[in-house]
């Protein structure tokens, strides 16, 4: 069976998406050998790349090929463009990794979608763009979206929740939707090189104890701005005051979160550091009172994975797919409510039988989740449709 997979997001620069790329494309690999009986790779792949992240490809199995596609990631360039280059490697099947999969290309594939959050959560604060030209992008989007679910022979999601969703929003059959659940790019580590100084990590972000940590982006959904109220909430009964980190790139809608810390008389509480390496966040993590993950819509839960695969507790919303992936291994809350959230910060930093428990669930939940099992249930995905 000739397979292949639309890489052009590569990697961590990717985001989410290039990471979970990445990690199938490095976990099929194995998955392909260890499937057969006689070791040996059992179809042949076709990873399609940009320019940009060719060389951060290394295939390990004779059976894994690169391809150049050096066409940019959405837009109407690559839906003119890739049909043609997908065409000419005369595949079995194609595995576009997200929703925007090619309109004109008429073979088989199957289509990864990640969340519907674009569609749900998609309002004018969610974009920068003029009132036009976002209003042509959310009928565009819904198109490419519908297009690819309901063209594919098959779709993969990380969660029950997201299956749930996508059944219900474009009325398709259940079955014609797998869930293949995801991890977390730092399962499996811990700290980078005993010599670090961890006060040195905390400086450097002008960073003090306690404090909770959030990793991810600010768009409106995310709901950090509740997250923002509930810390000022809880200071005021703190002798110590507790910080609020946010790990994430700096843009329009950080500054939003960002106004709204000083509207609430919160920004004193606030610190912000950017992007940081993954040596610099398993630092943060381990240091933190708790991860929080305020989100009212997610597809799956990385970083609530992430934290408990480190020891760290979990506080997250009771919304979407997080108690799917939580379990009780997590602390919950009501979202749309910052005097909750700030009710169950306080018992994770005040309690320490509360916290004990957190981490030895979580570091348990957090083994249910690898890329390997993901890889191999994606493989079961391509064989059920190429039967």
């Amino acid at each position: 069976m000739r397979i292949g997979i639309d890489a052009r997001v590569w990697g961590s620069s990717g985001r989410g998406v290039g990471r979970y790329i990445q990690n199938l494309v490095e976990n099929l690999e194995r998955a392909d050998r260890s499937s057969a009986n006689s070791g040996k790779p059992q179809h042949e792949y076709f990873i399609f790349l940009r320019e940009k992240g060719f060389d951060s490809y290394h295939p390990k199995s004779e059976s894994f090929h690169k391809v150049l596609a050096d066409v940019p990631w959405y837009g109407m360039h690559e839906q003119v463009a890739m049909p043609g280059i997908f065409s000419a490697a005369n595949l079995d099947l194609l595995h576009v990794p997200h929703f925007n999969a090619p309109l004109l290309y008429g073979r088989k594939m199957v289509v990864t979608i990640h969340d519907l959050t674009m569609l749900k959560f998609g309002g004018r604060a969610t974009s920068t763009l003029p009132v036009p030209l976002f209003l042509a992008k959310r009928v565009g989007l819904r198109l490419v979206i519908e297009n690819a679910v309901r063209r594919s022979a098959a779709v993969i999601v990380p969660s029950q929740f997201v299956k749930d969703d996508v059944a219900k929003t474009f009325g398709i059959s259940l079955r014609k939707i797998f869930v293949t659940y995801e991890s977390g790019s730092l399962v499996g580590k811990g700290r980078i090189g005993q010599e670090r100084e961890i006060e040195n990590v905390l400086g450097k972000y002008r960073i003090t104890k306690p404090y909770f940590l959030y990793v991810g982006a600010f768009y409106p959904h995310k709901n950090v701005d509740r997250l923002v109220e509930a810390v000022k909430i809880l200071n005021e009964k703190l002798k110590k005051p507790a910080q609020l980190v946010l790990v994430g790139g700096k843009d329009a809608f950080l500054e939003r979160v960002v106004r709204k810390a000083l509207e609430v008389g919160a920004l004193r509480y606030i610190s912000l550091t950017g992007h940081v390496t993954d040596a610099d966040l398993i630092d943060l993590y381990l240091e933190s009172a708790a991860c929080v993950q305020p989100s009212l819509s997610e597809g799956f839960g990385l970083q609530t994975v992430e934290a408990m695969s480190l020891g760290v507790p979990v506080v997250q919303a009771n919304a979407s797919c997080l108690p799917e992936i939580g379990g009780d291994a997590a602390l919950y809350f009501d979202p749309y409510d910052p005097q909750d959230i700030a009710e169950k910060l306080s018992q994770v930093l005040g309690k320490q039988a509360v916290r004990q428990k957190l981490i030895e669930k979580g570091r348990a939940r957090a083994k249910e989740f690898s890329w390997e099992k993901m890889a191999r249930e994606t493989l079961e995905v391509y064989r059920k449709v190429v039967k």
